[in-house]
């Protein structure tokens, strides 16, 4: 890297107030001045509509942050170390992908980084820091509700509104069908209570040993088990070890048959199923072990919500023709994605609906100048059936 090597900048999402928050009162301790001016630099090149900036020769960095070369190398390499971003070197330029920082409650309850907080501020200062981001809510069982209704303040209005097929902003996402009986709950308070780590009740890691017990087909007694000959010295759950043990279980499993799905994958199907589910009923067979270590793998570095996770398996496995790949190629196609603004299954079809699209019309521009032709693009059944169906509601 010289002065004049260029680099632009990409993310998946601005940031916002919050996490300007948890970087400048969390990270900040950790990373120091230099690497947090870094990432709030590398945030305002940012253009806002497509998320990615012009280029710019690092003499740039050099001049307006006043750091040396080495310096800048240092930053850099802390903001990776820490998640917040990842670099890529081409042959000429440099691309630097942001990352956002993990909420206050992952950062204080979940992640490593706490500790590190801790040991540089001391005690009284973390204490402070840590009441900043306490939530004091208001008891308010001593107050009558009287709260109106819509139609207390609003008569009714008679005017149609238009049928359309269009999508639009959901807040609210649907529950995931994992035909599954697991109650993470009663797994959590069956452990004795010397068992029980702090982060072991947080959201995220319920789910993730929810995800688990799916995945590797456990009841409450079987994870318990397994979580009990798991555990670090300090009580936390030891993830890598859990996997190992049960995937080990999983293998000694009888295996069910399946039949294979090859219609009706719609949206409301990709909103409501586990991804392992749409690997069984696209292939109709039992998922092998090294398969579920990368679907759980998917599940917890993608950063993605799941209703897209399910669109891309089914994409990935019928571009492949129903060959699983290795996690490094569901992660590039995960990064495309990302840039692409890809953030629900709505989106995530039409981006391949698009890139159809593309590609056929490659193909016609190509044959009318009679050149040699691309190879024949897979044909994606299910994205097929979805734009039927799609067509006859039209």
């Amino acid at each position: 890297m010289t002065p004049n090597t260029v680099f632009k900048v990409v993310a998946t999402k601005h940031i916002d107030h919050d996490h300007r928050l948890v970087m400048t009162l969390l990270y900040l301790p950790i990373i120091g001045s230099k690497a947090y001016t870094l990432y709030m630099t590398l945030c305002a090149l940012l253009d806002r509509s497509q998320l990615r900036s012009p280029s710019y020769p690092h003499a740039f960095l050099f001049d307006i942050l006043q750091l040396q070369k080495s310096e800048l190398e240092s930053a850099r390499k802390k903001l990776e170390a820490c998640g917040l971003l990842e670099s890529y070197q081409g042959d000429e330029d440099y691309v630097y992908e942001l990352y956002l920082p993990l909420s206050a409650e992952m950062f204080i309850k979940d992640s490593p980084f706490a500790p590190y907080v801790l040991k540089n501020i001391g005690q009284n200062r973390f204490d402070e820091l840590l009441d900043l981001f306490k939530i004091r809510r208001i008891q308010l069982g001593s107050y009558d509700n009287i709260t109106v209704s819509f139609d207390d303040v609003f008569t009714p209005a008679y005017e149609a509104i238009k049928p359309t097929t269009s999508q639009y902003i959901e807040g609210r996402r649907k529950v995931i069908s994992m035909h599954h009986d697991f109650d993470v709950d009663v797994l959590i308070e069956s452990l004795p209570d010397h068992l029980i780590h702090q982060t072991t009740k947080t959201k995220r890691i319920k789910e993730r040993l929810y995800h688990l017990a799916y995945i590797y087909a456990l009841d409450e007694s079987s994870m318990r088990e397994l979580l009990q000959s798991s555990l670090n010295a300090d009580t936390s759950i030891n993830f890598s070890e859990l996997i190992k043990k049960a995937q080990k279980r999983y293998q000694a499993k009888p295996k069910n048959k399946f039949t294979k799905k090859t219609s009706g994958y719609d949206i409301d199907y990709f909103k409501s199923t586990h991804p392992k589910t749409i690997v069984e009923d696209l292939t109709g067979m039992h998922v092998p072990q090294a398969d579920l270590k990368i679907i759980d793998r998917i599940l917890t570095e993608a950063d993605m919500q799941l209703e897209v996770i399910n669109v891309l398996v089914a994409y990935v496995l019928k571009e492949l023709d129903n060959q699983f790949p290795v996690f490094n190629y569901f992660e590039k196609v995960i990064a495309e994605w990302k840039r692409a603004g890809v953030s629900s299954a709505e989106a995530a079809v039409e981006h391949i609906k698009k890139r159809k699209q593309k590609i056929q019309d490659r193909k016609k521009s190509i044959s009318k100048k009679r050149t040699k032709t691309l190879p024949k693009d897979v044909e994606v059944d299910w994205f097929d059936d979805y734009l039927k169906e799609q067509n006859k509601e039209k």
